[in-house]
């Protein structure tokens, strides 16, 4: 009976551990690469923009009007159910390479700071919640359209988003109504109407939002929409990433009955 090669045991075994780590680490990146691939929310790039991506959303910096034209964010069931706190302590977005609107634009203005992805929705990262007030994701609003149209449309969504299913949404001020009014040292621009698109792939279906910035009523129903009417409307390719027979059937889509717009009620 020969000696046992302790050396080569040793050896044969740190050798699978590295190949098993190795799987696993090939494994990882194709899971991180496929998550990726389903970033269904993002538009397609705007020309002359800046896309910057947040920890968990995406915006697209247009320094012409100083404003952004989208923001695009995943709302999951658990994002939807979190709850949190938050300090609203706005800051210029370091990430945007041309400088963006700042706290004294808004001085005397008329108008709020207005935030395009809700802190609500990201409550699951702290990190997040907080990129929710760079000014990169905020555009003028009245406050009775924040308080009575904009707030009341965010917290449906996250009811919606509660009875199961993973949405992608994108949200921005229609930047095909200018030429604008401006306010402020840097000339931000005054939005005439904004829009909010939404998109359950599990369930099929999508919606669109168009709402004039000087309603202060109106339930959401009213101001529903398709996503073909939208994208028309805001010259954007709103979810492209998704398979073109299913990207045709959604945004073509008037069936809002498949909505719950009583869920607030409930």
């Amino acid at each position: 009976m020969g000696e046992r090669n302790t050396y080569g045991d040793f050896a044969y075994h740190m050798t699978n551990r590295k190949i098993m780590k190795s799987i696993v680490s090939i494994v990882a990146g194709l899971i991180s690469l496929a998550s990726l691939a389903q970033q269904y929310e993002l538009p397609n790039p705007s020309p002359r923009e800046q896309q910057v991506q947040h920890t968990l959303f995406s915006v697209s910096y247009n320094e012409g009007y100083e404003l952004p034209s989208w923001a695009a964010w995943q709302l999951t069931p658990e994002q939807a159910k979190a709850t949190g706190t938050f300090k609203e302590k706005y800051s210029e977005d370091p990430e945007i390479t041309t400088g963006t609107a700042s706290n004294k634009d808004y001085k005397d203005a008329g108008f709020i700071i207005g935030q395009l992805v809700p802190p609500e929705d990201m409550f699951t990262t702290q990190q997040a919640v907080d990129e929710t007030f760079l000014m990169s994701n905020t555009v003028p609003f009245k406050p009775s359209f924040n308080k009575y149209v904009w707030e009341p449309l965010e917290k449906l969504i996250r009811e919606w988003a509660k009875e199961g299913s993973t949405l992608y949404i994108v949200a921005g001020p229609v930047l095909q109504d200018a030429p604008f009014g401006t306010f402020g040292p840097n000339k931000v621009s005054i939005p005439t109407r904004f829009y909010k698109a939404v998109l359950d792939v599990h369930g099929e279906r999508a919606i669109g939002f168009i709402i004039r910035s000087n309603v202060a009523s109106g339930a959401s129903r009213s101001f529903a929409i398709t996503v073909d009417d939208l994208e028309k409307t805001t010259g954007l390719d709103l979810f492209p990433e998704l398979p073109d027979d299913l990207e045709k059937k959604v945004e073509s889509s008037n069936d809002f009955t498949k909505w719950n717009f009583k869920a607030l009620e409930q």
